[in-house]
């Protein structure tokens, strides 16, 4: 787990830094909505398959193959469902982009959805690149390779910030710059691609044109990928809804809306919303991607290996110590979000065209989502226990559910508090689809040991309130400094006091989950600390 999380933090530190570049360079504005919202659809292929459902399908069958079978049918499904996947991806791919340009190129279209059309049309190869990436990277996990699967993101993020830092350079208006950014992205998705290919060939793994047994566990992996997409991908779905909603119902600078104009009403939301939005879900997704991801990466080719050999109570076991993992780490991040919400968005986010009046949206952003940290980590755990017993059916159903919920609840809430009814509607409905899924998995696998999850989220919930008290009252002593320095003093001040109560207290009620960060071994089976093999 450490590798994995280590590998996760520095990407989930230079996207920070790649967003901190782009609300500089474009500030809360109509471009940056527009990439965003381009970015969304593509991403979603990430967040789908790169962390749902094409490798949550796939494991499962390749890790059956490997234990039953041995390496080289393992290896004839990996090729088969290589050729498969980038087949129908490259087909997509192709139609998307047939469509877009061609409305680009024959219609009238106008000027709100041209930026966001031209962009999306840039970024969409990225899917096929990142799919495929991602579905090595499973591959790397199940032969406990976690070091360079998790370098993959970190791919990403630097060949971005080098893309912003040229368009910076380089260019003057802001739709050419989004341009050469788009290109950037789908550059680094082209490298994403190769690195795990690479290290694949290195130990013996390279992909087969002639795989006559795996194309019977395509078949096998392809009737699994729809309800794991519904479960896993109906959050990530719903969040792209949120970005358009937000984008088209909120105030362009001539002061139309895209969705209003063809109502004919007035917009609903403010300017920048779409971006505040996407900043805020950074930032929940920082401790949701460092711990949630790194622990689910970690814990599902475990859960999986219990439930092949039908042994649900050492399954019971793992789960309820991921569980307590996430009351130990989640809890405390989600308060800490919270209260430092401002602190944090100032000092990140608050430079060249990116002002006071963005950073107070997405100030309110960042608490409404840091407040339900918790619900999303607990959500990622508990939807890849039922992956592993077999069920996909339960997640796609309820996440059916979180998908209507959310949407009600976001046409709803948007009258009364504005953008930030669309963060709030996001968390409620994870919530709701958090306790359903905890009563279905329970029906399924047999009670969990509730008695240690509460005890520990006791002891958490009092060292996590001792470091609230703390972090408010230091807050409330410091000046208000708009400096960069001030700013910088006002996050890291609470922050480290925060911490050291925190830790002080862990120790003092012996909240041994906290230790299980640095010892791996003591959350699953043990785990190798380097990369073995050739390289």
């Amino acid at each position: 787990m450490r590798i994995v999380s280590a590998c996760t933090l520095l990407s989930r530190v230079l996207g920070l830094g790649r967003d901190m570049a782009l609300a500089a360079l474009f500030g809360g504005g109509p471009i940056l909505d527009a990439f965003i919202v381009a970015f969304r659809l593509p991403n979603l292929a990430r967040q789908l398959f790169g962390e749902g459902a094409l490798t949550t399908a796939f494991l499962p069958v390749f890790v059956r193959d490997l234990e039953r079978l041995g390496s080289d049918s393992a290896r004839q499904t990996l090729s088969a469902v290589t050729w498969t996947v980038g087949s129908v991806l490259l087909s997509l791919v192709l139609i998307a982009e047939g469509v877009l340009w061609g409305l680009l190129a024959l219609t009238d279209v106008s000027p709100e959805l041209r930026p966001v059309l031209e962009l999306l049309a840039l970024l969409f190869p990225y899917m096929v690149f990142i799919c495929l990436a991602a579905l090595f990277s499973a591959a790397l996990h199940s032969l406990r390779q976690f070091l360079w699967p998790g370098l993959v993101p970190v791919v990403l993020n630097v060949v971005w910030l080098v893309g912003t830092g040229l368009a910076w350079w380089l260019l003057e208006e802001d739709l050419p710059r989004a341009r050469l950014i788009a290109v950037s992205v789908v550059g680094a998705g082209l490298l994403q691609l190769l690195l795990p290919m690479y290290v694949l060939r290195r130990q013996g793994w390279a992909i087969q044109r002639h795989c006559p047994e795996g194309w019977s566990r395509v078949r096998e992996v392809f009737r699994a990928i729809l309800p794991v997409v519904a479960g896993i991908g109906l959050t990530q779905i719903g969040a792209v809804i949120d970005s358009i909603i937000a984008w088209g119902l909120a105030a362009n600078d001539s002061g139309d809306a895209a969705i209003c104009q063809l109502f004919g009403v007035a917009p609903v939301l403010e300017p920048g919303t779409a971006s505040a939005l996407y900043l805020g879900q950074r930032l929940y997704q920082f401790p949701l991607g460092v711990f949630g991801v790194a622990l689910g990466t970690v814990l599902f080719p475990v859960l999986t290996r219990h439930a092949e050999r039908g042994d649900l109570a050492s399954l019971r076991v793992d789960l309820t110590r991921g569980l307590q993992l996430v009351a130990a780490i989640a809890v405390p991040a989600s308060a800490g979000l919270l209260l430092l919400a401002s602190p944090v968005t100032e000092l990140l986010f608050r430079h060249g065209r990116f002002d006071a009046a963005d950073a107070r949206l997405a100030t309110a952003m960042v608490a409404t989502y840091g407040s339900g940290v918790w619900v999303y980590i607990g959500l990622q755990i508990i939807n890849r226990a039922f992956y592993a017993v077999g069920d996909r059916r339960t997640p796609m159903k309820l996440g059916l559910l979180a998908l209507i919920i959310n949407l009600v609840l976001n046409l709803t809430l948007i009258w009364m508090l504005g953008g930030v009814g669309l963060a709030l509607a996001g968390v409620l409905s994870a919530g709701t689809q958090l306790l359903l899924s905890l009563r279905r998995l329970e029906a399924r696998v047999g009670t969990l040991q509730w008695s240690d999850v509460g005890r520990t989220a006791a002891k958490v919930l009092i060292v996590t309130a001792a470091m609230s008290v703390s972090m408010l009252i230091i807050t409330a002593w410091l000046t208000d400094d708009p400096s960069l320095i001030g700013r910088l003093i006002r996050l890291a001040v609470p922050l480290l006091i925060g911490g050291t109560v925190f830790l002080a207290g862990c120790k003092l009620l012996r909240i041994r989950e906290v230790g299980m960060l640095f010892r791996p071994e003591a959350v699953t089976d043990p785990e190798p600390t380097e990369v073995t093999g050739n390289d």
